[in-house]
């Protein structure tokens, strides 16, 4: 069974090795994250959420994590660089 991110990676219009290139990790660990033999972990989701953000999409842990139906990719409105900082520092201590 697929994750999300798959879903993401495609929504995002990337390829296995683009999204590896953009978390910094391999293309293989990208294909083990979408067939679940690895577990994504938490900073590499961290990475995603903040790159998809980059790109104008909302990414959140539920779709990286959960089980989701719907596209996962949402558009939304650019928002400063101070915003999207803030966003991840509430994210971290969260999971703190």
């Amino acid at each position: 069974m697929e994750n999300g991110i798959k879903r993401i990676r495609l929504c995002l219009g990337l390829t296995q090795q683009q999204l590896a290139d953009m978390l910094g990790c391999s293309q293989g660990n990208v294909g083990h994250y979408e067939l679940r033999d690895q577990m994504v972990p938490p900073e590499m989701a961290r990475k995603l959420i903040a790159e998809a953000a980059k790109r104008g999409s909302v990414v959140t842990y539920e779709d990286i994590y959960g089980s989701v139906d719907e596209p996962v990719v949402k558009p939304r409105p650019r928002v400063s660089k101070e915003i999207l900082e803030a966003n991840e520092r509430k994210s971290r201590h969260a999971e703190d």
